[in-house]
């Protein structure tokens, strides 16, 4: 009886799988693996090369792209080399934007005073006299103008499908699964089928950007919609008011700050992902990232890297400070006349800089006396021999131990067993773990892996995710706990938190690639570095709402801090863990696809040299379908559960 129950839980059935497994791997590694060299098609990528000849072939003739896609591709780059003329391309004739850099800098910092704070304004304009001490005022504006413009398109959509998605719960049903989708799909995907579409340059680059970043803010406009209280709507209504008036005169109003900070975090997305669609001609700090990287220039790379930390940086504090200027009380009397008054000279001292940056060479292009870059470039270079040199057993013998140890023999069982053992050995896995449901939905994308015939890149690539994310699970549970527990770790971490999730990840190959070089471990740490913010923020968020009068009963019953820890807290914020868990795994899959870039290999490999190799877009396309796929798998596995399990029905 006890062999039968024990033969019923869960874990003891997923170890048996897995003894199985790894038997099976050292029995038969190596053999019907599936690998195919790089410039070897399958029958599907050679379809997909064919697809895309074709295209490129029609683009001039096919009346859908005659009709539909050229003109949107025309509209949106009109739309985005109108802002730049204005911040940071000159127009024909000219030799500046109709801004140089010092009424830019004065237009910018009004308008961030007018949405806040004087000390936000002033703190924004510091920021972006540093991207200009660095030598990348130009390349800086070129960014910000694209992420404006993307902003902006991106506002356009998102916010009227996300007060109709809060009004409206079909509405909200219908849209979920793209949204669903835009999450899981990591951000290098969209490039190659946009680029494809509507050509390498700005269109594409703006449209990916819009697909990231819309979501975002349909999600928290809708939340935004939803959870406003009943009481000031019911009273409207029967006011007589029309559900228009109701709409615009309370709905609106009073879900502001929210909407705000769906803007806020609507930008922050569009930064990053600007930087990223650098790899198909997007201008901006992207391109000295890439170019950076390609040569392995660590010095270039920490100096463009900077630069869009500090944008990052800037448009964070300043969208930020507008919701909470909107939170505040408004000023009355002689603070508002204050207000009033300091309106009007920010305005005047604006036009007045502005004038100067038309007239007056230093104010129109930004100094060359002032550019520090060079010597910040030298002391990163300097600063990574450094590192390399009298860190040797971190940054080198560390990686290699690792990679012999760990990595390779997880390696050995994902790719280097038998293709049908590893798929019967993941669908049985996730039929115990996530339920029959979960199971046989992993079996059908398994096979659909299978079917572009990257099946063994893809277990690469799940390898180095795997191990990411376990990393980033005990990291973000350790510290999470900690800051969930103690104020005074939370505010000690808060500001390493913020940095984390506000720099694109892209920024984070630089000093990742000086450190480690390009190999695979190079990739796990990208992945760590960038997915553990997220899940120690869930973690100490749900470690902080679990119930004081539980944990003042374990006190009164005598228990330890590890006790309480172990025994209620974790156990009570074990939705909060599992959603960090899930989150972790999106995050991790989106970065070390993009670890492509330090040798990381996989399918984040073929995707980048499909964008480059003609000969090779077939197989970056379908890189890109198999990266979906995996991150959906990923995805259900982590958030299912075993409730249609049959052990869980006993």
């Amino acid at each position: 009886m006890a062999l039968r129950d024990a033969l019923r839980r869960r874990w003891v059935q997923a170890g048996a799988v897995l003894a199985g497994w790894v038997l099976i791997a050292v029995l038969l590694g190596g053999r019907q693996t599936l690998e195919l060299s790089t410039a070897t098609d399958s029958t599907f990528t050679g379809w997909m090369r064919e697809l895309a000849a074709s295209i490129r072939g029609n683009r001039t003739e096919s009346p859908l792209f005659v009709y539909v896609f050229n003109p949107i591709r025309g509209a949106i780059e009109g739309f985005i080399e109108v802002i730049m003329r204005v911040i940071s391309m000159p127009g024909p004739g000219d030799v500046i934007p109709l801004l140089g850099w010092f009424g830019t800098l004065a237009l910018v910092g009004f308008i961030v005073y007018a949405t806040s704070t004087l000390r936000t304004a002033l703190f924004s304009m510091a920021m972006l006299v540093l991207c200009g001490m660095l030598g990348m005022w130009v390349v800086t504006m070129d960014t910000l103008a694209m992420t404006i413009g993307a902003v902006l398109l991106s506002l356009a959509i998102a916010l009227p499908l996300g007060v109709w998605a809060g009004l409206n719960a079909r509405v909200m049903a219908f849209l979920r699964p793209g949204l669903d989708l835009a999450q899981v799909l990591p951000t290098l995907v969209y490039l190659a089928p946009l680029a494809l579409v509507f050509l390498i340059g700005i269109a594409s680059a703006t449209i990916a950007t819009m697909i990231y970043s819309i979501p975002i803010c349909i999600r928290i406009t809708a939340h935004a919609i939803r959870s406003l209280k009943e009481g000031p709507i019911e009273a409207a209504e029967a006011a007589g008011s029309t559900r228009w008036q109701v709409l615009t005169k309370v709905q609106l109003p009073m879900a502001k700050s929210t909407i705000i900070l769906a803007v806020n975090q609507t930008t922050l997305a569009a930064l990053s992902f600007v930087v990223i669609a650098a790899l198909i001609g997007a201008p901006g700090l992207g391109k000295p990232v890439v170019e950076a990287l390609t040569i392995r220039d660590v010095g270039d790379g920490v100096v463009a890297g900077l630069a869009v930390v500090f944008l990052a940086i800037m448009l964070d504090r300043a969208t930020a400070a507008a919701v909470g200027r909107d939170q505040a009380a408004r000023p009355q009397g002689r603070a508002l006349l204050h207000r009033r008054i300091g309106l009007a000279v920010g305005a005047a001292l604006t036009v007045v800089a502005i004038a100067l940056s038309r007239q007056v060479l230093w104010f129109a292009v930004f100094p060359a006396s002032l550019d520090v870059g060079e010597r910040v470039g030298s002391a990163a270079d300097a600063a990574q021999e450094w590192i390399v040199a009298n860190f040797d057993l971190l940054t080198v013998t560390g990686s290699e131990q690792f990679t012999i140890w760990v990595l390779n023999p997880l390696q050995d069982l994902l790719a280097g067993s038998p293709w049908w053992a590893t798929l019967a050995a993941i669908t049985l896995l996730a039929l115990i773990l996530a339920g029959r449901t979960v199971g046989i939905l992993v079996l059908v994308l398994l096979l659909l892996v299978l079917g572009t015939g990257l099946w063994n890149d893809t277990m690469l690539t799940l390898t180095m995710t795997l191990i990411a994310t376990g990393f980033v699970v005990v990291i973000g549970i350790v510290i999470g706990v900690w800051a969930g527990r103690s104020a005074g770790a939370e505010r000690a971490l808060r500001p390493f938190l913020d940095a984390g999730q506000t720099m694109p990840a892209f920024v984070y190959l630089v000093p990742v690639l000086a450190l480690f070089g390009p190999t695979r471990f190079a990739a796990i740490v990208l992945g760590v570095v960038y997915a553990a913010p997220v899940v120690i923020r869930i973690v100490a968020d749900g470690i902080r709402k679990v119930p004081s009068e539980s944990v003042e009963a374990a006190v009164a019953a005598g228990s330890t801090t590890l006790q309480i820890i172990a025994k209620v807290q974790l156990p009570m914020a074990r939705r909060a863990i599992l959603l960090g868990v899930n989150q972790g795994l999106i995050f991790v899959l989106a970065v070390v696809v993009i670890g492509g870039f330090v040798g990381a290999g996989g399918l984040g490999y073929l995707v980048i040299v499909g964008q480059s190799k003609p000969d090779l877009v077939g197989k970056g396309l379908a890189a890109g379908i198999a990266i979906v796929l995996l991150g959906v798998i990923l995805d259900r596995i982590a958030q299912g559960g075993p409730r249609d399990a049959p052990q869980a029905r006993r």
